[in-house]
């Protein structure tokens, strides 16, 4: 059962990535997907490595993480929090950021309690609440500075 919600996942994840893909700018989007990848990369393999969860099943058994979730799963989420905050301000980041890192740990605590898909060793619900939010925001933090450092650029150019 467990496999089969895997590939449902990648299926879906893949989905979702294409279509969101789609929409102009790409390059942000891009930008934005791979930079959240870079950094679940880190952050997935330091939580795996100091067993503070553990994935029983995975599609790629060669890695203590979530290769599924650190590579596609969290990185389209923080594409989709990026593209609904794209013109908004600071405040509006938190309240999105919240709700985003809110569902996503609801569905988390879905799968701990009922698949084997993860499991809890040294680590509580709060722990992916708040990480969520804070790796949200950070995500999104960082393309309003390359934006913003970009559009300076560009107006010293024109100047």
């Amino acid at each position: 059962m467990e496999k089969i919600l895997l590939w449902l996942f990648l299926v879906l994840g893949v989905i979702l990535l294409s279509i969101s893909i789609k929409k102009a700018p790409l390059k942000d989007w891009l930008l934005c997907f791979l930079t959240a990848a870079y950094f679940t990369t880190f952050l997935g393999d330091l939580i795996a490595k100091y067993h503070l969860l553990s994935y029983p099943v995975q599609l790629f058994s060669k890695f203590q993480s979530s290769v599924l979730y650190e590579y596609l799963l969290l990185p389209l989420m923080g594409l989709y929090y990026y593209q609904t905050t794209y013109h908004k301000g600071v405040v509006d980041w938190c309240w999105q950021a919240l709700a985003y890192s809110s569902v996503l740990t609801a569905f988390e605590i879905i799968l701990e309690q009922n698949t084997d898909l993860i499991h809890y060793i040294n680590w509580h619900w709060s722990y992916s609440m708040v990480s969520q939010f804070l790796f949200l925001l950070l995500v999104r933090w960082l393309m309003w500075l390359i934006n913003d450092v970009a559009r300076k650029r560009e107006d010293g150019k024109r100047s």
